[in-house]
């Protein structure tokens, strides 16, 4: 048994359809991780503390988004600036994070 099992099992008692639980199980596989004994907890907008502002390159784009999972845009190569996501990150950071 692994804890993805225990879980689709759980989710199955509680009446989730096996397609419905799999698909959550899915969904939270997707969702950033926060890894355990980095930066300070005081701090949200570090790894430690959930919000940290994550850039990926795919499909000849940039991606910013929160480690939350809130997105924050797209932009290509040509038009990306280092501050192009920063201030749509600071924002939520700033506005919509609960401290």
């Amino acid at each position: 048994m692994t804890a993805r099992t225990d879980i689709l099992e759980a989710l199955e008692r509680d009446g989730y359809k096996t397609r419905e639980a799999t698909s959550l199980i899915e969904a939270a596989d997707k969702e950033p991780q926060t890894p355990t004994g980095l930066g300070d907890p005081d701090f949200r907008e570090t790894l430690a503390g959930g919000h940290a502002l994550i850039i990926q390159y795919g499909d000849c784009e940039f991606i910013g988004s929160c480690q939350c999972g809130k997105a924050l845009g797209t932009v290509t190569p040509d038009k990306f600036r280092d501050d192009v996501f920063a201030s749509k990150w600071e924002r939520h950071c700033m506005t919509e994070v609960q401290g």
